[in-house]
């Protein structure tokens, strides 16, 4: 299989092998795919979870109880950072 990618592309993949993240193109690839692959069937599998989050949170604005937006992102940044320590 050939694929073509733009040079943006092939840059940031040779600049990931450069630091010694991966091995070669195809192991960057491999561990690009997989983690697409995984990311998407998490997603699916919480699809009821997330779509009931987003109601929830929905409501919750409604009746005027937001977060303001910077304590916002600061709280998802808490959480994708224990994710990926998790993981």
């Amino acid at each position: 299989m050939t694929i073509q990618l733009s040079p943006e592309l092939e840059q940031l993949i040779e600049k990931d092998i450069e630091r010694g993240g991966y091995q070669s193109v195809e192991q960057f690839v491999e561990r690009a795919i997989q983690l697409l692959h995984d990311e998407e069937h998490l997603l699916q599998e919480n699809k009821d979870a997330i779509h009931a989050a987003i109601g929830d949170g929905l409501a919750q604005l409604d009746r005027g109880e937001g977060v303001p937006g910077d304590r916002s992102r600061a709280q998802l940044q808490e959480k994708k950072a224990a994710w990926i320590n998790d993981a």
